[in-house]
C-alpha cells in the first residue's frame, strides 16, 4: 500500500527569504513562494506542498493586525494539512509567532516559523536549508505547538529572541535548551504537545494599545503617565535583572499609582535572558520589593512574549486581578520551569 506524502501549507509573508537584491537594496517579494520551494531539492519528492501569500514585506513593517490576518490563514488550513510553515524576515519574527502561540491554542499540527539571513540569490544562503528544515518539522515531527525553527533548531515561539543581526544563530531560547535539534533526524529535548485530535481554538482579537517601555537609569515615571494619558492600555516595563525597580523614585513610584487609578496594569519583566532563576529568590528579592506596589511581575517571561501576550490578555479583560492571574498562567511555555531543588513549577 503507498502511502501518501506528508501535506504542508507554506505561507510567506516577505522578509530577507523571499527578497533579491535590486540596485544596492532588497526587493521583498520577489522570490514567489513557488518559485522558493523549488530551490530545495528534492523537497517535492517527500511532501506534498502548497503555498499561498498574504502579505508581502520586511518584517519591520508588521504589525499586529498582520498578525490577525496570519492566524486566521493559519486556522482556517489546519484541517487539510500536516502542518504549516509560515516564511517571515527575522527582525520581528519571535513577535509573529508569539502571537500565533496565543492566538491559536489547543493545537493539533506544527505550525512552523522560518526565514533566512542571507537572501536566496546568495551562495551562502541559509533560505535552503532553514525552509528544508521547518518543511520537514511540518510534515513529520510528532508536535502540535508553534515554533520556530532555524539553523538546525528547533524553539518554542514563547520562549525565542533573536540575538544576532547578522550571524546565522540568529535566534536562542535564553537559559532553555531549544525544544529540538535537527541532524541526521529530529530529535526533541524539552517536554512538548504531541499531535493529536484535538479541535484548534481560534482568539481572533488584540488590544493593540500596549506600551513597552525599558528601565534605565534615571527613567522618568511621567512616561509611564503620559502613556496612560494617551490611551495605552497596558505598558510592559522591562526591569533590571530579575525585574528590580528603583522602589525610592517618587516619580516612578507615582506613575505606577497613576496607572494603577486609571485600570491600566503594568507587567514588570527582566532585562536578562541568560542566568539560573530561582523561585525561592524572586519571591524574597522582587516580592519584598515590589509589595504594595500594583504591578504584575511574570517570572522569567521573556519581555517581547509579555508585551505581546498583554494584548492578548486585555482582550479579554482589563480586570487588574484577573490580568494579573491570566499573566501569570502559563499557556503556551511562555514561563519556563523553576529550578526543581529550589522551587515549584509555574503551570
Amino acid at each position: 500500500m503507498k502511502h501518501r506524502k506528508p501535506r504542508v501549507l507554506v505561507i510567506g509573508t516577505g522578509g530577507a527569504i523571499s527578497a533579491k537584491p535590486f540596485k544596492g537594496k532588497w526587493k521583498y517579494g520577489e522570490f514567489a513562494e513557488e518559485d522558493l520551494i523549488d530551490i530545495v531539492s528534492g523537497i517535492r519528492e517527500k511532501f506534498d506542498i502548497k503555498t499561498a501569500n498574504i502579505f508581502r514585506m520586511d518584517s519591520s513593517d508588521v504589525k499586529p493586525e498582520h498578525w490577525l490576518t496570519l492566524a486566521n490563514s493559519i486556522y482556517y488550513n489546519m484541517e487539510e494539512f500536516d502542518g504549516i510553515v509560515v516564511t517571515m524576515g527575522t527582525d520581528t519574527m519571535h513577535y509573529a509567532d508569539t502571537a500565533i502561540a496565543f492566538l491559536i491554542q489547543n493545537n493539533n499540527i506544527p505550525i512552523v516559523f522560518t526565514g533566512s539571513v542571507v537572501d536566496p540569490t546568495e551562495l551562502n544562503t541559509d533560505a535552503k536549508w532553514n525552509l528544508r528544515e521547518a518543511i520537514t518539522v511540518a510534515g513529520t515531527a510528532d508536535i502540535a505547538e508553534t515554533v520556530l525553527v532555524f539553523n538546525g533548531r528547533i524553539f518554542r515561539a514563547t520562549r525565542t529572541k533573536k540575538i544576532n543581526a547578522s550571524e546565522f544563530t540568529a535566534f536562542r531560547s535564553g537559559s532553555d535548551v531549544p525544544l529540538g535539534k535537527i541532524q541526521q533526524f529530529i530529535e526533541l529535548m524539552q517536554p512538548y504537545r504531541k499531535r493529536g485530535k484535538r479541535k484548534p481554538v481560534l482568539y481572533n482579537k488584540l488590544e493593540t494599545k500596549v506600551m513597552l517601555f525599558r528601565m534605565f537609569p534615571g527613567f522618568n515615571g511621567e512616561c509611564i503617565k503620559n502613556a496612560v494619558d494617551l490611551g495605552y492600555k497596558g505598558l510592559v516595563l522591562q526591569g533590571y535583572g530579575l525585574g528590580n525597580i528603583p522602589m525610592h523614585d517618587e516619580s516612578i513610584r507615582d506613575g505606577i499609582n497613576y496607572a494603577y487609578r486609571k485600570s491600566v496594569p503594568i507587567v514588570v519583566t527582566s532585562d536578562c535572558i541568560l542566568g539560573s532563576f530561582w523561585q525561592h529568590i524572586y519571591e524574597a528579592e522582587i516580592g519584598s520589593r515590589l509589595k504594595g506596589m500594583k504591578i504584575i511581575p511574570v517570572y522569567d517571561m521573556l519581555t517581547e512574549t509579555a508585551y505581546v501576550k498583554l494584548m492578548w490578555v486585555l482582550a479579554k479583560t482589563n480586570k487588574f486581578s484577573e490580568v494579573k492571574k491570566m499573566m501569570q498562567k502559563n499557556y503556551a511555555g511562555e514561563i519556563s520551569k523553576f529550578n526543581k531543588n529550589k522551587g515549584k513549577q509555574i503551570t
